[in-house]
């Protein structure tokens, strides 16, 4: 995130800086992105520069958390479209995103930071860290998930879905990559994700009924004195 030295920035300096910022990720592909040109056209020093970010990659990040945040909403709008269905909301969120549409700065400038996934870190993208990273942010993003997921369809506990969401989440920005590289179709790329998905489905709710059925074996045994 930006140094409170950028925030204490007049609104206006402000707003020159992160369009310049956009006006060069939306010119070429994130590896090529040269702060000198930023810093060019938004007439700053490039030591003012780096006392307002650490690096290129934390002002994509800083610019992307209006993405971040507008995903998270997208996400629990369609886990209410879809009755709680999980396993349904990449797919929708996919679908969804083609009908938008390729026209626009905002699509240029997200194909051009998915063309390099390998330099900005996935789940930065989204707002979404690991589970294992205890990430308050991204645990209440889980916890409102469990809260609209139908669990008589997959009774997982949040632990199960954080790992499924992990995982069902990378499979979308695969799909999301390939439709804003534009190397595969949309029909394909959407086939693809739904058979992904499908497994993904299949053995979170395996371990849930896993998991429920050792539980009520536990629980005859305790009555029957056993343990």
């Amino acid at each position: 995130m930006p140094t409170q030295r950028f925030f204490n920035l007049k609104e206006e300096k402000r707003k020159v800086i992160l369009d310049a910022a956009v006006h060069e990720f939306t010119r070429v592909p994130f590896s090529e992105v040269s702060i000198n040109k930023i810093i060019k056209e938004a007439d700053i020093s490039r030591g003012s520069f780096y006392t307002y970010f650490e690096d290129k990659e934390d002002l994509a990040r800083y610019i992307l958390r209006g993405f971040r945040e507008k995903f998270r909403e997208a996400v629990f709008e369609a886990m209410d479209s879809t009755e709680g269905n999980f396993f349904e909301v990449p797919l929708l969120l996919l679908r969804r995103l083609m009908a938008e549409g390729t026209s626009g700065m905002g699509y240029k400038m997200y194909q051009n930071m998915l063309s390099d996934l390998n330099v900005i870190n996935q789940s930065q993208i989204f707002g979404v860290q690991s589970f294992h990273f205890q990430d308050p942010s991204y645990e209440d993003f889980i916890r409102e998930l469990y809260r609209r997921l139908d669990k008589e369809r997959c009774p997982m506990d949040e632990e199960t879905l954080a790992y499924a969401a992990e995982i069902s989440i990378l499979l979308s920005m695969k799909g999301i990559a390939l439709y804003y590289k534009e190397e595969a179709d949309q029909e394909m790329i959407l086939k693809t994700a739904a058979r992904e998905l499908r497994i993904v489905e299949r053995g979170a709710c395996a371990m849930a009924a896993q998991s429920e059925g050792q539980m009520q074996k536990t629980v005859i045994s305790a009555e029957k004195g056993e343990i």
